[in-house]
């Protein structure tokens, strides 16, 4: 009645599981001994190497996580955010049983952890497994790097295209930087990006894109935020045919422009902020959420309950406050657009649609750098 599981996040390693209260000595000490007295077999490693590299192949076979990956890696090159959770094949090909064991010593340390529990026991019953983790992983050493800012964003809008043959539609990532998890700005900026294009079928992109008349252009359309203790991103993402590609470009730039100047509408604010509200309750309905989230709160230094408390912090939200928040941060001559196409079929008219010079607009590898 137990499960375990490891996740790699951007800025943060991640263990948890799940027991049976009448298990929980057992399980505790079991992972005891996985934290501090790990094997590393190298014909374990070898095996793993490969379900990893053949995952990532079947990863970079889908075009929206190739647009995700290779946005990021190109937007914040040089910067830890270029790096993709999942890892490139040629690091993983690459992965020796030292680095392994290196990296361990690096990372488990008893002074870098936070352990949380929640459910049917008490707190005495993680005294042996902590007792465990001081004796044998209090290890000396400088902390970890703390991430930094990233500032090295486009000072004028950019154009990539990462070239892949044969495809009959582009997938398509716009974005610029975002703002950090404590930024005083995310809740009225989520709100707007809800209206904008993380509202589904009523979103303003949908409505441009996909619904209105006349143009039909994708299938689907949004946007998001990714945030982290340094501002990340707010990307666009949409997939139209390759002869729909420079026009549902062009909107959307003309859109982004107006959201900028002109904010959203109070019809728009009001179903969003709604919306949200509905919806806020979700974000902490169930234990593991609960625990999820208390662990996000203290690693990002955030106020205890910040979650719980996301629906009295929208409901006091204005729609003056939102539109100042939006003018304050959407850069459009700061943005990128990434696409995954062939450059050979989309180029030219993109260019033209942009008024740009051909050579201005960046052709890459699809492959993952």
């Amino acid at each position: 009645g137990a499960n375990l599981g490891a996740e790699t996040h951007s800025e943060y390693l991640l263990f948890q599981g799940s027991v049976l209260s009448e298990n929980v000595a057992g399980f505790l000490d079991l992972l005891a001994e996985m934290m501090t007295a790990p094997s590393f077999s190298a014909k374990e490693l070898e095996k793993i190497k490969k379900e990893e590299i053949s995952q990532l192949g079947d990863l970079l076979a889908q075009d929206s996580a190739l647009a995700r990956l290779r946005f990021d890696q190109t937007f914040f090159k040089g910067h830890p955010y270029a790096k993709a959770n999942e890892g490139r094949i040629a690091d993983v090909k690459n992965i020796t049983l030292s680095d392994i064991q290196s990296q361990y010593q690096k990372l488990i340390r008893d002074q870098q952890m936070l352990v949380l529990v929640s459910g049917d026991t008490q707190a005495t019953a993680l005294d042996p497994f902590l007792s465990q983790m001081r004796q044998k992983r209090q290890i000396s050493g400088p902390p970890m790097e703390p991430i930094p800012e990233f500032k090295n964003f486009p000072k004028k809008m950019r154009v990539v295209i990462f070239d892949k043959p044969g495809r009959t539609q582009t997938q398509i990532r716009i974005g610029q930087q975002g703002v950090a998890i404590r930024s005083p700005d995310l809740d009225a900026l989520e709100i707007a990006n809800t209206a904008f294009g993380g509202g589904g079928f009523h979103s303003i992109l949908m409505t441009e894109l996909r619904s209105k008349k006349g143009t039909g252009w994708t299938y689907g359309a949004n946007s998001n935020f990714k945030v982290g203790s340094q501002p990340h991103s707010w990307k666009i993402g949409f997939f139209p045919s390759n002869a729909n590609t420079p026009k549902a470009i062009v909107r959307t730039l003309e859109l982004i422009k107006d959201l900028k100047e002109k904010g959203i509408r109070q019809e728009e604010f009001d179903f969003a902020k709604q919306s949200m509200l509905n919806g806020a309750g979700f974000n902490y309905n169930t234990p593991s959420k609960r625990l999820e989230n208390t662990l996000v709160e203290k690693l990002f230094d955030l106020p205890a309950g910040y979650h719980k408390n996301q629906a009295e912090r929208l409901k006091a939200i204005t729609l003056e406050q939102v539109n100042t928040a939006l003018k304050n941060f959407i850069t459009p001559d700061q943005l990128m657009i990434g696409l995954v196409g062939t450059a050979s079929v989309i180029k030219k008219d993109l260019a033209r649609a942009l008024h740009l010079p051909e050579n201005e607009i960046e052709v890459q590898n699809y492959l993952v750098e």
